[in-house]
């Protein structure tokens, strides 16, 4: 198991928000106890996927989910960075054999299984190091109910293979044009190579409401005409000052300034995944998490 030093703070999760005004001060437990499994991607680096992914996290951790992520941008990570720890191993470590368990680190009221900044052998897993990994992970099925992974940017075969993996995929977008370049580019190869059939969309950084709505739907014209793949649009985040400044603290913004816009819009997004989440699963590798029993 976890080491009881770090189980115990799954629960200590001081603070709050996640309520259906978004506020900051008061914890809102889970409506019921479920399985998530969510991959955070995005076609193009420096969208926000990171920021959205430990946010995300912790929105789900102040509502009462056993939560944990799963940086898999592998040679390239971050999440450790920006939740402010120094982790000693990380997942290179548990495909060398370490126990999977003495890896994840525990930071803000969640756990991750850090990756390691510029290792080339993680950035080059081949196939069968990706199912070590995703049969380690499920391993810690009993001790979490929801899990987080966020991907590297781009459509490598780390990339696509753990962003297929998912139950429920968000698409982490921006108004620039190349992000919505690029992130059709991943919804095609999700759609080609992992079978992919649905995915949410979340316009980050928006000034407007009319410049989200606008991002969504040009990336569904160009899914409708070209895809077989359901778009579903979520909150928008909008540009707010408060991200870079959490970044730079090493502490995720729904802690740092819970009342800030987008903490808020992160809030928003998990509660709306949770209402819009279908109950079909695909088979197959680290989608097996949602089909074990998990302790409670």
């Amino acid at each position: 198991m976890i080491r009881k030093d770090q189980a115990s703070t799954l629960r200590a999760i001081g603070g709050g928000g996640g309520g259906g005004s978004g506020g900051g001060g008061v914890v809102v437990p889970l409506e019921s106890s479920r399985r998530r499994l969510i991959a955070i991607t995005g076609g193009k680096g420096g969208v926000g996927k990171s920021t959205t992914a430990i946010n995300l996290a912790m929105a789900y951790a102040r509502r009462g989910a056993r939560t944990l992520l799963l940086d898999c941008d592998l040679g390239m990570a971050d999440l450790n960075l920006l939740l402010g720890v120094a982790p000693e191993t990380s997942v290179l470590d548990v495909l060398r054999g370490a126990n999977i368990e003495d890896v994840v680190v525990a930071a803000h009221g969640i756990h991750l299984l850090p990756a390691l900044n510029g290792s080339y052998q993680l950035a080059n897993l081949d196939e069968a190091s990706r199912q070590a990994l995703f049969e380690a992970v499920i391993g810690l099925g009993a001790q979490f109910d929801t899990l987080l992974v966020d991907t590297g940017a781009g459509i490598d075969a780390n990339a696509v293979t753990f962003a297929g993996a998912a139950a429920e995929i968000v698409l982490v977008v921006t108004s620039e044009p190349l992000s919505l370049a690029d992130a059709y580019s991943c919804l095609k190869s999700l759609a080609i190579h992992q079978s992919v059939r649905r995915a949410f969309v979340m316009p980050n950084n928006v000034r407007s409401p009319s410049e989200a709505e606008e991002v969504f739907m040009k990336l569904k014209v160009l899914a409708d005409r070209f895809l077989d793949i359901t778009l579903t649009p979520l909150p928008a985040v909008p540009h707010d000052p408060c991200v870079s400044q959490a970044a730079g603290m090493g502490t995720p913004m729904v802690l740092s300034s819970p009342d800030a816009p987008a903490s808020r819009a992160y809030h928003r997004v998990a509660k709306h995944i949770d209402a819009l989440s279908s109950t079909e699963t695909r088979p197959g590798g680290l989608r097996a998490w949602l089909q074990r029993g998990l302790a409670q």
